[in-house]
C-alpha cells in the first residue's frame, strides 16, 4: 500500500525538507506478509474458545451450521450446483488426527458426505481440512483464539452409490501427513477397491498417488459366487501396501505395492516399488496397478 502524495508549498523551508519543490512523498514500504512456518496461506481465521473438541466445533458449525458434530451423523442438504437442486445428505467426520509439521501441531480432518438420493455410479464427497492453532496472545482457554485453516480440499468425490468410503490418516514422509481414501467400486462383473493419498504438500492438499487395492471379477453372472463354477478365466487379486521409512525424495518415502492371490493366467506374485517424482509431484504409478481386468502375468 502506497500513501497518497501530499500537496506541498514551495516555501524555502519545503525547498530544504524535500529537495524540490512539488515532488511526491516516497511510498511506504509494503507490510510484510504472514506466513506460517509450512508456508500455507491462511484460507480462513475462526476464533473460538475452549479445549480441541469444542474448537473443531466451531469450525463444523460455521461451516456446516448448527446441527454439525464430531461424533456420530448429522442430516443435512446438499446444493448440488451441477443439476441445480437441494439434495438429501448425511454428514459425518470420518478421520481427525494431530501430528506435527514442521515442528509444530496441525490438526487433519475428514468430513464425509453420503448422498442419499444418488445413483449407483455417482460418488459421494469428502472435506478435507489442515489446521492448525494460531498464536494466543493473553488468551485463556475460556476466550477465543485463532484456529487457522492452513489448507482444504472441498467435495472430494469419493466411493460409489452416494458413499463416499472410508478416510485414515497416513504419513508418506518425515513431514508428508496424508489422507488415505479408500473407495469401492462394484458392478459390471467384480469388484474394484481403490486406494489414494492427497497429502500436504506445500500450500495445498495435493493427490499424489492412486492405484488399486483388490481386483476381481466374481461378480460375473456364469460364477454364481464360486470361482470354481465360473466359465472362463478369472481373477481375483489382493493388493498390501508399504510405506518404506527411509530415503525420503522430495520429503516422500518409497511405497513398495504386493499383490497375491489368482489372476488370469494362475497365481498371481507381483510387486511394485513406487518412488515420488517431483516433476510431477505424485508417485510413478505402473499401469498395472491400474488395471481394471488381468494382469501382464
Amino acid at each position: 500500500m502506497f500513501r497518497r502524495p501530499l500537496p506541498l508549498a514551495c516555501t524555502a523551508l519545503a525547498a530544504v525538507l524535500l529537495a524540490g519543490c512539488g515532488k511526491d512523498a516516497p511510498p511506504a514500504e509494503a507490510p510484510a506478509t504472514r506466513q506460517l512456518d509450512t508456508a500455507a496461506p491462511i484460507v480462513e481465521t475462526i476464533l473460538a474458545g475452549g479445549d480441541a473438541d469444542a474448537r473443531l466445533l466451531a469450525l463444523l458449525h460455521k461451516r456446516y451450521g448448527p446441527k454439525a458434530q464430531l461424533d456420530g451423523a448429522w442430516k443435512d442438504r446438499w446444493e448440488d450446483t451441477e443439476v441445480i437442486a437441494m439434495r438429501p445428505v448425511e454428514r459425518a467426520v470420518c478421520a481427525r488426527q494431530t501430528l506435527p509439521i514442521n515442528g509444530q501441531a496441525h490438526t487433519l480432518l475428514a468430513v464425509c458426505q453420503t448422498i442419499e438420493d444418488a445413483a449407483t455410479v455417482e460418488p459421494g464427497r469428502v472435506d478435507l481440512f489442515v489446521l492448525r492453532d494460531g498464536p494466543r496472545g493473553t488468551a485463556t482457554d475460556a476466550q477465543p483464539w485463532p484456529l487457522l485453516v492452513v489448507a482444504e480440499r472441498l467435495q472430494t468425490p469419493a466411493g460409489h452409490h452416494g458413499d463416499a468410503g472410508s478416510v485414515q490418516v497416513e504419513s508418506l514422509g518425515p513431514q508428508r501427513p496424508a489422507f488415505r481414501l479408500t473407495d469401492r467400486q462394484e458392478g459390471r462383473g467384480g469388484l474394484l477397491v481403490d486406494r489414494r493419498y492427497i497429502a500436504v504438500h506445500g500450500d495445498r492438499l495435493r493427490e499424489v498417488a492412486s492405484y488399486r487395492d483388490h481386483i476381481d471379477n466374481l461378480a460375473r453372472f456364469d460364477c454364481r459366487a464360486e470361482p470354481a463354477d465360473c466359465e472362463g478365466t478369472v481373477f481375483n487379486v489382493d493388493f498390501s501396501t508399504d510405506v518404506e521409512q527411509k530415503e525420503p525424495v522430495d520429503g516422500y518415502w518409497p511405497i513398495t505395492v504386493r499383490g497375491q492371490g489368482q489372476d488370469c493366467a494362475g497365481p498371481a506374485r507381483e510387486y511394485y516399488h513406487l518412488m515420488f517424482d517431483p516433476a510431477t509431484r505424485a508417485y510413478q504409478v505402473s499401469g498395472d496397478l491400474q488395471r481394471n481386468d488381468c494382469g501382464g502375468t
